[in-house]
């Protein structure tokens, strides 16, 4: 369940150098990404206000459903829409893209309050999980990244008629559109896991759930 965390917004991370190239904001764009994750904090602060509001009301399982859902429709976006532009203020803008970077933010920003609310049903000893699927939303996208090839390597090659040298750019063995919809997949078998634990005795044939102390 916590691979959906984050994974989606360091995929579009590591993807940011394959994407300049082809997108209006050239190099602004880690820039726009990081403004975009610093205003996303709202998101949190609102979550807790609803908490504090709602008290024993307060139900974090909604809000899960809520992250990993819209984190997989924003990420099957990306992956078709990441490169179209918006005419806006007299220029061409990535819209789609920053757009989806922004809703990825507040959606992560927010994931690690509510699913820590959640874990705290499971015994202590699934923490390690937890911790291990967190850790494993960085190193994933890393080793997509790999075997995608960052491409944009200039070789220089002669020209047509040998007089010159000229640079060519690798091309990625995998398109940035393959890319998320990778990442997406996975964030669907957090999904999938996540139903599993709401749905089906798993929880109960593992004895896994944290005893209720009841006090007098």
């Amino acid at each position: 369940m916590n691979w959906s965390s984050w994974i989606d917004l360091n995929g579009v991370f590591v993807e940011l150098p394959i994407m300049i190239s082809f997108i209006p904001e050239g190099w602004r764009i880690p820039s726009i990404v990081g403004l975009c994750l610093c205003a996303a904090n709202i998101m949190p602060a609102i979550v807790t206000f609803l908490r504090w509001y709602q008290r024993k009301r307060f139900s974090e399982i909604p809000y899960i459903y809520m992250i990993i859902i819209i984190g997989i429709v924003s990420c099957f976006v990306l992956a078709f829409f990441w490169n179209k532009t918006t005419y806006l203020f007299g220029s061409e803008r990535s819209l789609w893209l920053i757009g989806c970077v922004f809703t990825l933010c507040m959606l992560d920003s927010t994931s690690s309050l509510v699913f820590f609310d959640y874990i705290k049903r499971y015994r202590v000893r699934y923490l390690t999980a937890v911790f291990l699927g967190e850790g494993l939303t960085g190193v994933i996208p890393t080793l997509l990244l790999l075997a995608q090839g960052s491409g944009g390597e200039a070789i220089c090659v002669q020209s047509d008629n040998g007089t010159m040298l000229k640079p060519t750019f690798t091309q990625p063995r995998f398109s940035v559109t393959v890319y998320m919809l990778l990442i997406a997949s996975i964030i669907v078998a957090s999904l999938l896991a996540f139903i599993i634990l709401q749905h089906t005795n798993i929880v109960s044939l593992a004895d896994a759930a944290e005893p209720v102390m009841y006090f007098r």
